[in-house]
């Protein structure tokens, strides 16, 4: 396993991976590395056979298209890095393809839904001022809940309202509209101190003065979604999506939008373009002036 823990290394140091994703490779080599031990065959002897063998395993196993999906580019990356560096003398993982995955629409929140959830009649504790900060930041920016939880204080400049997204390789200045400012100032002037032990350099602490862990935050929006009586399958990408979104049917251009995201491939905004559409001719059915019933009544 020491090859896996350099490799692990590598991704981390040099590719700059983030935390989440990290997790999520390691997670996949190790099975994939557990496979091989059990067959007896050595990383220097795989051939793409024994790959497939894998992910057929995989397969049978019922796990999902996408996961499978996820497993494969992390072997191919592995089996890259091996034979780059001269680890193995080919590469097996070459020629293997990904599953392709279907899909489908994105869930997203409606306007009225964001200002159900963004509703705090009252902000008169600590706690509430942060999850209020919280909430209008995931929103506001629409950075990832994995990308929110690496934020340190300092990485917010309230003088030229920026936001520093500096962990992962998606790092991007990310700018601060108005209410969003507002209410990670009052966070951090009124409610943070008396949250955070002493030497924690995080933004949003837990209930221990603690960085947040993704699955805490997690917990956070779900408790928040089902107060506001929203029914939607809630994810933690949901208020990201819902804000590309809604920047894009207010008419704010593709590229700035991919470029706030952190989206170095703007096809993968094709997905909430593709909502916009649905959306659209959702709008026109439902509303235009001109319905069925109106032709009927014309006598055609």
């Amino acid at each position: 396993m020491e090859v896996l823990k350099k490799y692990m290394e590598y991704i981390k140091c040099k590719k700059k991976l983030s935390d989440n994703t990290i997790c999520s490779y390691y997670t996949d080599l190790k099975k994939y590395m557990d496979y091989l031990q059990y067959q007896n065959i050595k990383i220097e002897d795989v051939v793409e056979y024994d790959i497939i063998n894998f992910l057929v395993d995989l397969e049978k196993q019922n796990i999902s298209v996408a996961t499978v999906s996820r497993v494969t580019s992390s072997i191919k990356s592995f089996h890259d890095y091996l034979f780059l560096n001269h680890i193995t003398s080919s590469n097996p993982a070459n020629n293997i393809k990904k599953p392709k995955i279907k899909r489908e629409n994105i869930e997203i929140l409606t306007e009225e839904e964001v200002e159900a959830i963004l509703n705090f009649p009252e902000l008169n504790t600590p706690k509430k001022m942060r999850d209020k900060a919280i909430f209008e930041t995931l929103y506001g920016t629409g950075i990832r809940v994995s990308e929110l939880v690496e934020l340190d204080l300092q990485d917010v400049d309230l003088q030229i309202d920026y936001l520093y997204c500096n962990k992962g390789k998606n790092q991007r200045v990310i700018p601060l509209c108005e209410v969003t400012k507002l209410y990670l100032q009052k966070y951090i002037e009124e409610g943070r101190d008396n949250l955070v032990k002493e030497d924690e350099s995080a933004l949003f602490v837990n209930a221990q003065g603690q960085r947040f862990t993704r699955q805490g935050l997690w917990k956070v929006i779900k408790k928040y979604a089902t107060m506001a009586n929203i029914s939607k399958n809630i994810n933690p990408s949901i208020l990201r999506h819902s804000f590309a979104l809604h920047l894009l049917k207010g008419g704010a251009n593709v590229a700035v939008v991919g470029r706030i995201l952190g989206n170095s491939n703007l096809s993968s905004l094709q997905l909430y373009l593709n909502q916009m559409d649905d959306n659209i001719r959702k709008e026109i059915k439902d509303k235009h002036p001109r319905k069925k019933e109106d032709i009927i009544k014309g006598g055609i």
